[in-house]
């Protein structure tokens, strides 16, 4: 198609004097150029004749423009100019983001969501070097991938900074402009988490429609935007958990008791392209042996006395994610059986003669070591190197020290949020008594903690104090004060070398020994004094090895 596709001469009095096709435009017959001859162009427009326009010539648009000419104007026409309107307006309402460059690297355009997206103006980066508009690595970038290799990219994580200092973390696809062979420049569409749930909302609402259900698993599911934090180690974690969340691989999440894991484990899944497609989670601890084959596999009529054709997880989880909670928990007998169907993608029901194929990815999650596990022989080998193709450690809340308070007032807000009630806020002793806490039941123990407080707090107070915490908690702080009070303690922590956190563990060591000492050893009176309980004093003599 040629830019310019008619030229339309006029005279002073703005009557058509002759019209002229260019190139090889088919577009009109000659008996219609013919026709417009000595006509009005205010009637062959329909409006006042401008300086550029849009005019429908035999039911074909086109865009115009005027040049005046000593013997009058000449009207410059071309479809292309429509469909530039057109393709404007198409980018407009694209979800996704939209960038072009030339072959240089230099911006050439953005669309209005790529605008939202990044916080920018296309007229402010118009001519600049992608260089000079992001603080990125050369080799990381999407569109220096593209100009260099003349290859798409596809589905690339990226976290970069903007020269401005925000932070994006986004997902990019790009490919190359090539005309006659020749690379010419790239364009890049990017989304980030509010792009993917608009998409998602509106591919599960169609898979609905036309299934006439909702898929199995997808109530109330977890992303990474839901992940509190600011440590680095949790930013690192997250980062590749959504690299890792773009291919099949089987991931293994290993944490203590309360880190997270189904959260990690239902955002990788919501953040993957298996994101519309169910989501079903398995307490393996809390599935009997007897029952594993027939929750798993299904079961035929007449497979076993009372037996009906019943559907298995791996059916009703096909095409989408299975999460094995507490995998450690899984006989070496059953992992057999599941490796079978790992390997091979196929099984057979209970009582079933044909085989079912299935498309499941698996993220597991244990909180043991498995590799010791395997030394005990409680983990088979194959078994492990197959659901751990990709290991996540989580790491325990003590270990995300600077996540403590935003993790804390997080769940005080929501529970304020909740019950409709006027935001509460924490005195500086409880934030104090938080971070000096071990939190051996990590995030679980921490919410915990918060719903006890505030359900503990006075209707008419506005603010969360000691007294409103559980009594193990307490004496964190005001043994902490009793040490700048009285002179005459027996626990001196000034002057001693250490990180903070390893001096707060040697007072913490010398307050349970002293009061040991102080009550003959008996735990039970020593965990009264202390204000906690019999079980977290228990806890913590075992961590200093305090007991045998």
């Amino acid at each position: 198609m040629a830019v310019l596709d008619l030229i339309i001469k006029l005279d002073a009095a703005l009557r058509i004097k002759a019209v002229q096709r260019v190139g090889e435009n088919h577009a009109f017959a000659d008996n219609i150029c013919t026709s417009l001859i000595n006509q009005q162009i205010d009637h062959v427009l329909g409006a006042s004749l401008k300086d550029y326009g849009i005019v429908e010539l035999s039911n074909k648009f086109f865009r115009y423009q005027c040049v005046t000419e000593p013997d009058g104007r000449v009207l410059y026409l071309s479809s292309n100019g429509v469909l530039l309107d057109f393709y404007k307006q198409i980018f407009g309402h694209m979800a996704e983001g939209v960038q072009i460059y030339d072959r240089n690297g230099n911006f050439l355009f953005g669309n209005p969501a790529s605008e939202s997206l990044e916080g920018y103006r296309s007229l402010d980066y118009l001519g600049k070097h992608l260089l000079d508009i992001y603080d990125v690595n050369e080799e990381y970038s999407t569109v220096l991938t593209i100009l260099r290799t003349k290859k798409p990219v596809a589905n690339r994580c990226d976290r970069f900074k903007m020269k401005n200092g925000m932070t994006l973390t986004t997902i990019n696809s790009g490919y190359p402009l090539i005309i006659d062979n020749n690379l010419y420049g790239a364009v890049v569409f990017e989304s980030d988490l509010s792009v993917l749930k608009r998409l998602k909302n509106r591919t599960f609402n169609l898979e609905a429609y036309i299934g006439s259900t909702e898929p199995v698993g997808q109530a109330a599911m977890y992303t990474f935007d839901n992940i509190v934090h600011e440590d680095e180690s949790m930013k690192d974690i997250i980062h590749f958990a959504k690299k890792v969340s773009l291919t099949d691989s089987s991931i293994l999440i290993v944490g203590a008791t309360g880190t997270g894991k189904e959260l990690v484990a239902q955002s990788i899944h919501s953040f993957s392209a298996r994101r519309y497609k169910p989501f079903i989670d398995v307490n393996c601890s809390a599935v009997p042996g007897n029952l594993f084959e027939s929750m798993f596999f299904g079961t035929e009529k007449g497979a076993f006395t009372g037996s009906v054709s019943k559907a298995g997880l791996f059916e009703m989880a096909n095409g989408g994610t299975i999460f094995l909670d507490e995998v450690n928990s899984i006989s070496p007998e059953i992992q057999a059986k599941l490796l079978r169907v790992l390997q091979e993608k196929r099984f057979q029901r209970i009582g079933g003669n044909k085989y079912i194929q299935c498309d499941v990815r698996i993220i597991s999650a244990a909180n043991e070591n498995l590799a010791a596990l395997m030394q005990q022989q409680k983990i088979r080998m194959d078994f492990y190197y197959r659901i751990s193709t990709i290991k996540i450690d989580l790491p325990a809340l003590k270990d995300r020290n600077q996540d403590i308070i935003l993790l804390a007032r997080n769940f005080l807000q929501e529970l304020c949020a909740q019950y409709n009630r006027e935001q509460l806020t924490m005195e500086e002793g409880v934030l104090n008594a938080f971070q000096q806490y071990d939190w051996p039941g990590n995030v679980r123990e921490l919410h915990h903690v918060i719903e006890y407080a505030f359900n503990r707090a006075a209707d008419d107070v506005s603010m969360i104090t000691l007294e409103c915490l559980p009594d193990y908690l307490r004496p964190l702080e005001r043994a902490t004060s009793s040490t700048h009070r009285d002179s005459s303690t027996k626990i001196v922590l000034s002057g001693e070398p250490g990180s903070f956190d390893e001096r707060v563990e040697r007072f913490e060591y010398e307050l349970i020994r002293q009061t040991l000492d102080e009550n003959s050893g008996n735990i039970t009176q020593t965990a009264k004094v202390l204000g906690m309980s019999r079980q977290s004093l228990q806890y913590r003599m075992k961590k200093f090895s305090m007991c045998e």
